[in-house]
């Protein structure tokens, strides 16, 4: 007999988990009876293949944000009911509690998709504690996230599994073959002649990219040819654009927005260099898995090593240029935003080192090519379905 799967998620607006709630929901409704169900639309569904429910909460919670939860949880329990709902799964927090409150009879998942411990205040983590002790099974997007849920919020081990967020090979092949770059950024390859280092995500504080842009202050002392591209938008625009001004890189550090195809600027690149200070797994790194580009990575909580180096023992922590199996690590980023003129860290040194190593050494970048092709396959798409699946 098929499950009746219901899928929930705050919104479509843009995000990583937004897009793997929409694709899980896809690929469970080839054997079961699956409905997502978003707080509010927004107008994206990023093209889902199965019955969207828009519950219309209003985006603004009020002050008593109590009430927009419960209001939340009875349009939850009233879809559950009509659907006859025998498995619920949530994406991000407030999907989750609503899911947990709302529950009458079927069996609740949640997905983990960060280092919670990392951006929780007491409070929040008293709330998240009671979602996770009312909820059924809760599936962290890696291992160390696992870990961290066991150690920081008091589940138990049998209660928390890792299952990957799946990669779709075929759909970024079908991208960098079905779009061009614009004008300038192709004009802008074609005149650098290599040596481009990319990087892409958020432009806010999770995602360090002032690291970047100071270690790459050395980088151009030892190769003056040398190009920084940075894909994405957030709040610290202005702050990276001081810095980037301060050292005077204007001609060799871009900043190029959002770019919904990250994938043509991908395989136009020579590495991918990741400063993040925390993930929950690092989706963009297993894209430059699936596009051949190589990468440096600080060892970031969690997911790098996992990634990168899975060989490894995943608590150890990284000390000095590391060469894993699949990348480049490099010491973790620590959260503290600096000026130009302050001395790099010895971390963003040895970052800059890596990249630069990496840069002039063609056979490396060869290597690592073709191993992190076949190091992509491991996420296939079929085989994590499966995964949620077996646990359903």
């Amino acid at each position: 007999m098929k499950k009746n799967i219901m899928v929930v998620v705050s919104d479509l607006s843009g995000g990583g988990a937004e897009r793997v709630a929409t694709n899980l929901a896809s690929s469970l409704a080839k054997t079961e009876n699956v409905i997502l169900v978003v707080e509010h639309i927004n107008n994206n569904t990023y093209g889902s293949t199965v019955e969207t429910i828009d519950l219309k909460m209003p985006k603004d919670k009020g002050k008593l944000k109590v009430f927009w939860h419960l209001e939340l949880a009875k349009r939850l329990k009233k879809e559950k009911k009509e659907h006859n709902i025998t498995h619920c799964i949530c994406f991000l927090q407030e999907a989750a509690l609503a899911s947990v409150l709302s529950k009458c009879g079927e069996k609740v998942y949640v997905s983990v998709r960060n280092k919670l411990s990392s951006e929780l205040n007491p409070i929040l983590k008293m709330k998240e504690r009671f979602t996770f002790r009312h909820t059924d099974c809760i599936i962290a997007l890696s291992k160390m996230v696992r870990e961290d849920l066991i150690e920081h919020f008091g589940v138990k081990q049998d209660k928390v599994i890792a299952i990957y967020n799946p990669c779709y090979i075929e759909t970024i092949k079908d991208k960098i073959q079905g779009e061009k770059l614009p004008d300038d950024d192709e004009q802008f390859f074609i005149n650098s002649k290599g040596n481009i280092v990319l990087t892409a995500g958020r432009l806010v504080d999770q995602k360090g990219q002032w690291h970047l842009i100071r270690a790459f202050s050395r980088v151009i002392n030892k190769m003056p040819d040398a190009k920084l591209l940075i894909l994405g938008q957030g709040g610290n625009k202005d702050y990276l654009e001081r810095l980037i001004k301060d050292y005077k890189l204007e001609d060799s550090i871009k900043l190029l927005g959002y770019k919904s195809n990250p994938y043509i600027y991908m395989v136009r690149s020579d590495i991918f260099a990741f400063s993040s200070v925390y993930e929950g797994l690092g989706n963009i790194l297993v894209e430059c898995m699936a596009c051949g580009l190589p990468v440096v990575s600080a060892d970031y909580k969690y997911g790098a090593k996992e990634l990168l180096a899975p060989d490894m023992d995943l608590k150890t922590e990284i000390h000095e240029v590391t060469y894993g199996k699949y990348g480049i690590l490099v010491p973790e980023m620590d959260d503290k935003k600096y000026e130009a003129k302050d001395e790099l860290t010895n971390a963003e040194k040895m970052l800059a080192d890596a990249i630069i190593e990496m840069l002039q050494n063609e056979e490396q970048r060869n290597d690592y090519k073709q191993r992190i092709m076949k190091r992509a396959a491991d996420f296939d798409p079929d085989k994590i379905t499966q995964e949620w699946l077996d646990i359903l």
